[in-house]
């Protein structure tokens, strides 16, 4: 059962596990990081294929989870105490480009094309896991994200530079 190839992986490196999330968050956050690591992956684990393959997408997943928290931290603290820093210009651009590029990827792509991103993207999924997914080859995958990246990028240029084509 695919279930228990993240179970055991999770058991086996759950140490490590929360090492990663722990040097990221602090001990405090850690065990939730790595709760929602395993809630994540759990809905998931009929894809995953090797006892290595569960490692790694647990690894990612912590690595990631414990990143985004961090940054929603940072970015309350400061919004909280209502102190800048000098990151705080860069992080605020970062945020609307982020913003942007999610509303042309939401306006513009099909919801297929658009949830075959995603899983490539944000939840890195393996080409071969989502082409076994959405029953289509892996050649299919690649090209999907290929066209959907390049209108996006079209789009977001388009835009960026009062609508002239680049």
């Amino acid at each position: 059962m695919k279930s228990d190839l993240l179970t055991s992986a999770y058991l086996r490196i759950g140490t490590r596990l929360r090492s990663i999330a722990g040097r990221l968050l602090g001990d405090d956050d850690a065990d939730d990081a790595l709760q929602d690591a395993f809630v994540r992956l759990w809905s998931r684990c009929d894809m995953i294929q090797s006892d290595n393959h569960a490692e790694g997408l647990l690894i990612s997943t912590v690595r990631n989870l414990s990143i985004d928290r961090l940054r929603r931290y940072s970015r309350y603290s400061a919004s909280e105490t209502g102190e800048m820093t000098s990151d705080d210009t860069v992080d605020d651009t970062e945020d609307d480009i982020y913003d942007e590029v999610s509303t042309l990827i939401d306006n513009i792509l099909s919801e297929r094309d658009r949830t075959i991103l995603y899983q490539r993207d944000r939840d890195e999924w393996e080409y071969e896991e989502i082409a076994e997914y959405h029953s289509i080859s892996v050649v299919n995958v690649r090209a999907i994200i290929s066209r959907s990246r390049r209108i996006i990028r079209e789009q977001f240029n388009m835009r960026a530079h009062g609508n002239k084509q680049i």
